[in-house]
């Protein structure tokens, strides 16, 4: 069949080990032997359309491919400046899709930082959103090469405040070693407030000691004497619990104030000054992880040490409540988790709460490691994977309701008991949408390659795939309801339960969920009166909550992609105003200073994306975040009727798109990879 190939694919040909299959789709979709003449002969006895892919896919043979692992490359381009071979090029052309995003700050001329944040990092969705917002596609300039700068799509969301954690206005005139301690001490009534909170909501992440302990203990702080007073390290845990608590509160600025309390009473243990979010969060977590180990806590107490039943239950509560924070804290950021439950040999804590979730952080480890950290045959081998964990995590609603006595789908609780709920609920639901996300991002490059395609009349698109397979939409359909769930359960929960307003990290799974449904109508626009209403419940949602960030530039964020895809997409707020501030019933007055100057916001100018200006906001729309759409039930993976169940499922793969490379060479950190080659087109 070498008749039908170019001088490239006979050139191809030519190399020692290569077979070149060639077949029409019709033939690989039955699994049938092709003779690949046009048109086929089971093609023509059927009389069906014959159509063979543009790229001809080159298999080596079987016993190859063990030299082929060995000889594996690494992710980073050769140093050498020697042309890349052919695996190096796949690499390169896999590297065109950002997932994991870096960007560089210059605080001062002496101060220059860069962050990065993985794939699985909220940042990685906001920078394929930008690049189809402002790229033109048409245009293929040639990359600087070295890592991708994502600084101007932080400047155009207004978030590389968040990204690089730069401090709030009232941070700026903090100075830790200035005035006296013991004068900036809260009143009694403000404490019993803030633990009060603290108790009722945080506390079942990390429950050390029972509630009481607690309460007793803000007593003794309040009542010390010389025979009575506490210790250094039970007063530091005593004021990081009432300052995280104070955080939703409208006494906010005092958690800065006990926070800088606590770092100077315990100077010389602290050795992070990063005065980040996100970052910080990460390496405070880092540095109590590797603490933890240093200290012995992966390890149980042997039985000859004298040691009370309570301080077993303790070392326990905080080694698997740390855990659980640097799972779920690193999967969000899309780092390497510093724990790992290969080297932890201590007995799970007796709180019900704390072991449901290490059960869910196991699932949560499996998304990491199984769709993001490794290489995939093809998208349908990964979507066999993700059907797996989705599986998994479907099995832990026995757990919730042996927990908690509920279920996924049942009403929203309030108080305490509502906190549990909404915390496992949108950890649950989180990791389902970053397990089936990568599905929906690769739909949509497909799209935007499609519509690329249809708008060059030169180009021959007749033989490229123009359906897209049942199991793959039905892959992006379980992160879009993943989505549409989390947005459902917390603006009810907000609504309901003051406590779940409070905890502002929500602001995370807000704008993650949101964005999932922004990116999904930039590429199909049709979809657009379905998901906005979603939009507008959620930012409604946000606007109740105390002003400042990271709440104010996630709501800014969001209206900036809404008016860049359609102005009359923008969201306005159904608040009663009073001068410069927004006056929601029952909250704190949000500032209005939440829209970015617009003087410096580059338009839409994307020809890739289907413009549809007359497609503007329904009439019928509901924009009260009481009233969200209902939400579709999420179907089990493993029983949805429309992606089929086995072999009959046909393949999708970069090569039928037309992209030189296949899913056999890559996994998920070095298809989105922050480091380009040198001869790597910009899409």
């Amino acid at each position: 069949c070498h008749t039908y190939l170019s001088m490239s694919e006979t050139s191809d040909k030519a190399q020692p080990g290569w077979r070149i299959p060639r077949a029409c789709q019709e033939c690989r979709k039955r699994k049938i032997k092709c003779n690949g003449l046009t048109p086929c002969k089971t093609c023509q006895l059927r009389n069906t359309p014959c159509i063979y892919r543009d790229y001809i896919r080159h298999r080596r043979k079987k016993n190859e491919y063990e030299e082929l692992g060995e000889r594996s490359l690494p992710r980073q381009g050769s140093p050498s400046g020697v042309p890349p071979s052919g695996q190096q090029r796949t690499a390169s052309v896999m590297n065109d899709f950002p997932n994991s995003v870096s960007a560089t700050h210059t605080a001062s001329p002496s101060c220059r930082m860069q962050l990065y944040y993985g794939a699985t990092s909220h940042f990685s969705l906001m920078q394929h959103i930008y690049r189809d917002l402002v790229s033109n596609p048409t245009s293929h300039p040639e990359p600087s090469g070295g890592v991708e700068e994502a600084g101007a799509g932080l400047d155009l969301f207004s978030f590389r405040r968040i990204f690089f954690g730069t401090p709030d206005f009232h941070e700026s005139n903090k100075s830790p070693g200035k005035g006296d301690l013991s004068m900036m001490f809260l009143p009694y009534d403000l404490a019993r407030l803030f633990l009060s909170r603290f108790l009722s909501s945080l506390y079942h992440l990390i429950p050390l000691r029972p509630k009481v302990y607690y309460e007793q203990c803000l007593d003794r702080l309040y009542n010390s004497s010389p025979a009575d007073h506490l210790d250094a390290f039970t007063q530091a845990i005593l004021l990081l619990a009432m300052a995280s608590a104070s955080l939703g509160t409208e006494h906010f600025a005092w958690g800065d104030v006990l926070f800088e309390r606590v770092k100077a009473s315990l100077a010389a243990f602290d050795d992070v000054n990063e005065q980040g979010r996100p970052n910080s969060t990460f390496l405070h977590l880092g540095s109590a992880s590797r603490k933890a180990l240093s200290a012995g806590l992966h390890k149980d107490v042997p039985h000859d040490v004298d040691q009370t039943p309570e301080n077993i239950e303790e070392r326990r509560v905080t080694f698997w409540s740390l855990y659980i924070y640097e799972t779920w804290f690193c999967f969000h950021v899309g780092r390497p988790n510093s724990l790992s439950l290969k080297d932890a040999a201590i007995e799970y804590p007796q709180d019900p709460f704390i072991r449901l979730l290490v059960q869910l952080c196991k699932s949560i480890t499996r998304s990491v490691n199984e769709i993001y950290g490794q290489r995939h045959d093809s998208l349908l081998h990964m979507w066999r994977v993700a059907k797996s964990i989705a599986n998994d995590l479907r099995d832990h609603e026995a757990h919730l309701q042996q927990t908690l006595g509920l279920g996924l789908d049942d009403s929203i609780q309030a108080g305490s008991l509502g906190v549990r709920q909404i915390i496992f609920i949108t950890l649950y639901y989180h990791t389902l949408l970053l397990t089936f996300r990568p599905f929906l991002i690769f739909r949509g490059h497909w799209q935007r390659e499609r519509n690329i395609a249809l708008n060059q009349s030169t180009t021959n698109v007749t033989n490229r795939p123009r359906e897209t397979p049942p199991w793959l939409n039905e892959a992006c359909n379980h992160a879009i309801t993943a989505a549409q769930r989390i947005l459902h359960h917390l603006c009810e929960a907000s609504r309901v339960n003051n406590l779940v307003l409070e905890l502002r990290y929500h602001g995370y799974f807000f704008g993650n969920s949101v964005f999932t449904l922004i990116y999904e109508f930039i590429h199909n626009p049709s979809v657009a009166p379905l998901y906005l209403p979603w939009v507008y419940a959620s930012l409604q949602t946000l606007s109740t909550m105390r002003a400042g960030n990271p709440i104010a530039s996630t709501i800014s964020a969001v209206q900036t992609v809404l008016r860049n895809i359609n102005p009359s997409y923008e969201w306005a707020p159904l608040l009663a105003t009073t001068g410069d501030n927004f006056a929601p019933p029952g909250g704190t007055p949000v500032q209005r200073s939440l829209t970015p100057n617009r003087s410096h916001q580059p338009q839409l100018n994307n020809p890739a994306i289907p413009h549809n200006t007359s497609l503007g906001v329904r009439s019928g729309i509901l924009t009260s975040p009481w009233n969200l759409p209902q939400v579709e039930k999420l179907e089990n993976p493993e029983t949805g009727g429309s992606a089929g169940s086995g072999d009959d499922l046909l393949d999708f793969t970069q090569s039928d798109m037309g992209w030189n490379f296949d899913f056999s060479t890559m996994d998920l950190d070095a298809f989105f990879s922050i480091h380009q080659s040198n001869n790597a087109p910009i899409l």
